[in-house]
């Protein structure tokens, strides 16, 4: 962080332009890998609102870098003891083969503990073997690992098998979080890290299952355009915000671990922004997709544009934008969005 250029004004921004009128913007951690990459689309930018907006924009990245350098002293600590960098970047590492390697790799390693938990948690609540059996651990991991080799493949799962694959996760996801939330564990610190990381699975195989939804169906369905079940899988997310499952992590790191009192704080707020931004992952896809709303077009931008591409830039342009009208705010954001998607 030492070395990160500060940039006051557009003039000065359009000097670290790329050739394509694409200003880079990377913030590194502390072991000097990239953290987030921003881009910010000002191609022939008018000298209308959209301008003092851009001007806004870079006032919001520079402060966001320093309010990043400032927590990533504190987090440092806490993620040496729980791993918290492994499940704050699980989205990226489930979403590839490679990436997902180094999460099943140490999922795999609790899966007869997983699911031990599972199977006494189903006889507890005297659902049948069978049920244990569609549900075990391990082979919902086996199954996220073929979505993303077909994926790899350029064979991607069906819509319907899509589907099962978000259903099993969602039921498993569900089944470990009330072994959590009845105590139904030796080892909490491996039952919270199978929470977050199966929700990160859980997040990808959504957003993959409501592209291949929205696009096969949208002309049928014109208004209605999810899945009957979406709000039913949206609510894994609340239940991971509420005040019962917070308390229960602030007990966690207050008696199971050596965390200071700042520690825990960090500890669970860090985990409580990674549920945030996984659900807002799911509905910002949905706001992209609806306004992009051509499959080729959104293909093209999925190849160019990381997650944190297009999070980075509405937030940005919603903060920086806050005493605008909606519609100038949402007309640039659409056209940031709209070049990023064709560059």
């Amino acid at each position: 962080m030492s070395d990160a250029v500060v940039i006051e004004t557009l003039e000065q921004m359009k000097k670290f332009l790329n050739e394509k009128g694409v200003l880079e913007i990377v913030i590194r951690n502390q072991k000097k890998q990239i953290d987030t990459i921003l881009k910010v689309i000002i191609d022939n930018l008018p000298e209308t609102q959209e301008k003092d907006l851009i001007e806004k924009v870079i006032h919001t990245l520079n402060e966001k870098v320093h309010l990043i350098k400032r927590k990533l002293k504190l987090l440092g600590n806490v993620a040496q003891l729980e791993k918290i960098g492994m499940l704050l970047n699980g989205l990226n590492l489930c979403s590839t083969c490679a990436g997902f390697a180094t999460m099943y790799a140490k999922l795999d390693a609790m899966s007869a503990e997983i699911n031990q938990q599972l199977y006494q948690l189903q006889k507890t609540a005297k659902q049948t073997q069978d049920v244990q059996n569609e549900y075990e651990f391990n082979k919902v991991l086996a199954e996220h690992t073929d979505m993303l080799d077909s994926q790899r493949k350029q064979q991607p799962y069906s819509e319907g098998k899509m589907r099962e694959l978000v259903d099993r996760e969602y039921n498993v996801l569900t089944l470990l979080i009330s072994s959590f939330q009845k105590d139904i564990s030796g080892d909490r610190s491996a039952l919270i890290f199978s929470i977050f990381s199966m929700l990160a699975m859980f997040t990808v195989s959504l957003r993959s299952f409501d592209e291949l939804y929205y696009f096969n169906n949208r002309r049928a369905l014109e208004k209605d355009v999810w899945h009957l079940s979406h709000e039913k899988w949206m609510s894994v997310y609340d239940t991971l915000s509420s005040e019962w499952f917070i308390e229960k992590l602030q007990d966690y790191g207050t008696f199971e671990t050596t965390l200071s009192t700042q520690g825990v704080d960090v500890y669970y707020t860090s985990l409580l922004e990674q549920v945030n931004d996984l659900r807002s992952e799911i509905e910002d896809n949905q706001a992209l997709l609806i306004a992009i709303g051509d499959a080729e077009l959104f293909r093209k931008y999925k190849e160019m544009s990381a997650k944190e591409v297009a999070d980075s830039i509405e937030s940005a342009y919603r903060e920086a934008g806050r005493d605008l009208d909606e519609e100038t705010v949402t007309a640039a954001y659409q056209n940031a969005m709209r070049q990023a998607a064709m560059a």
